[in-house]
């Protein structure tokens, strides 16, 4: 049996879409992180990589340790887990070689690739969407659900986390 897709709220997933926009036109790849209640498939976070211990050029996209360090306390002093990590490509929604190696492999982890990143899909159905457990496959997308609560936004990066407001 699939598990159920997480659920979103359409403006909580504007901030990604439009943090990927606003990298992809300076030709760089971004990306961040998706946090639920444990056992809870709301988004209630949605948290963007920052500046400082991020590494982003086009084709390569590197969460330094200690923004990933911010990031997951974060999560940890929330109670939340995080359950996807997103980021951009270019052109198509793919696992390259270095995402299939380096990232996350954890059981029921997803993870996402938003295509054209310089105007990307709003819709999450166009992007890739795999989900670890022996190795990646393809999972469902999120569901954007009006009705689901706002997430918040924040950016995370090595000096912190911080709150991004007007989403």
């Amino acid at each position: 049996m699939k598990p159920e897709p997480l659920r979103i709220a359409p403006r909580s997933l504007d901030a990604l879409v439009d943090d990927v926009t606003r990298h992809g036109r300076l030709g760089l790849e971004t990306g961040g992180f998706f946090l639920t209640l444990p056992e809870d498939r709301d988004v209630t976070t949605v948290a963007l990589a920052g500046t400082r211990g991020i590494d982003r050029a086009y084709g390569r996209f590197v969460i330094g340790l200690q923004a990933i360090d911010k990031a997951f306390a974060y999560a940890e002093e929330g109670g939340l887990q995080v359950r996807a990590m997103l980021h951009s490509h270019p052109r198509d929604a793919f696992l390259s070689r270095t995402d299939l190696r380096y990232s996350l492999r954890v059981p029921g982890f997803v993870n996402s690739v938003v295509p054209t990143f310089a105007q990307p899909p709003t819709d999450p159905s166009l992007w890739g969407w795999w989900q670890y457990g022996d190795d990646w496959s393809s999972c469902s997308p999120p569901v954007t659900d009006p009705a689901c609560p706002k997430a918040t936004v924040i950016t995370f990066d090595a000096e912190g986390v911080r709150e991004v407001h007007g989403y």
